[in-house]
């Protein structure tokens, strides 16, 4: 059989949740730290994460400084509206008498104009839907369709092949309507479970025998092993079906604008970092592989400090290169 020219090799780190402050107060008798995770870009509506560290027999209650507030160590907590916002955090004893403050303040920034969104994850015979990548300035759940039905978010919907359309409405903080609608044409994708274990395995053993991605040659810091995750495999299965159904290839989806992380969201999964290689018309896991560890940022990604990996390898022959790959690493 002929041989098809491979396509550029392509690789792609996002930050997810790169922000770790900390703040320490305390009286003679006790002290606590205060900090928060949230999305590195600090963009509304912002999910964080506050937590506090301090000896089991106190309590800690938060301000988050909207009007609203909590009990308990670790709480998250959704500003939906810009703005700088003076979070109170206040240690309370057995009798409820003040033992330390703290603050922190958390700078959210506008995401521009709401809008609703679609991420696709394609899969064989199924497609899961999300409205991650909305903007609403207020707590809204957006609705999905898929093909007139109302789906509900993440579920897997059994769609055949032909045209597809999946609609996401939403109500903006007005209460005008706001929609995005995105059509699309399923076909049979194919795959292969023991090429994918193939390029972990492969992925591993270059991790263990320490790739040095400078020289090209294994005598590097050996890694630990990545671990499979299915919701990592599902992000990765819907940028390879992606690319095999419209005709692009890109960390950025064609299908529906999603990128990277956007589609690890949208498994409902939450990692701390996501990073992607993608590869397109290499015939064999050691190929693929090879090329990888032979490119600057795709090895990079390989011997990061990431801890999960999800694999996809789709077939669709007919198509420009016929073979797509995926692998997205994730540190939770």
């Amino acid at each position: 059989m002929s041989r098809r020219r491979a396509a550029p090799l392509l690789t792609l780190a996002l930050a997810a949740l790169p922000w770790d402050v900390l703040a320490q107060t305390g009286t003679t008798t006790t002290s606590f730290r205060v900090g928060y995770q949230a999305d590195g870009a600090l963009q509304a509506p912002l999910s964080v994460t506050f937590y506090a560290a301090a000896p089991a027999e106190y309590r800690i209650q938060w301000d988050f400084g909207d009007g609203t507030g909590a009990q308990g160590p670790a709480q998250a907590h959704v500003y939906y509206r810009p703005g700088t916002y003076e979070v109170g955090v206040t240690l309370l004893d057995a009798r409820g008498r003040v033992a330390g403050q703290s603050s922190l303040k958390v700078n959210v920034v506008t995401n521009g104009p709401e809008r609703a969104e679609l991420t696709l994850l394609p899969g064989r015979g199924q497609l899961r839907v999300s409205g991650q990548g909305s903007v609403v300035y207020a707590p809204a759940a957006p609705q999905l369709t898929v093909n007139g039905q109302a789906v509900a978010a993440g579920a897997a919907t059994r769609v055949g092949n032909g045209r597809v359309t999946v609609q996401s409405s939403v109500r903006s903080s007005a209460g005008t309507l706001l929609s995005k609608s995105v059509q699309f044409t399923m076909a049979d994708l194919g795959g292969s479970a023991p090429f994918e274990l193939e390029v972990l395995r492969l992925t591993n053993q270059a991790r263990a025998g320490g790739w040095n991605c400078q020289t090209l040659k294994p005598g590097g810091r050996a890694l630990a092993p990545l671990r499979q995750d299915a919701a990592l495999d599902e992000a990765a299965l819907a940028q390879s079906a992606g690319m095999a159904l419209a005709g692009y290839f890109a960390h950025e989806s064609a299908l529906d604008g999603s990128t990277p992380l956007r589609r690890a969201q949208a498994t409902g999964a939450r990692f701390q970092v996501v990073a992607e290689n993608i590869a397109a018309g290499q015939e064999t896991p050691q190929e693929v592989v090879t090329g990888w560890l032979r490119s600057p940022g795709h090895c990079k990604n390989i011997m990061g400090d990431f801890t999960r990996i999800g694999l996809s390898f789709v077939n669709r022959p007919g198509t420009k290169y016929v073979r797509y790959w995926t692998q997205v690493f994730a540190q939770p």
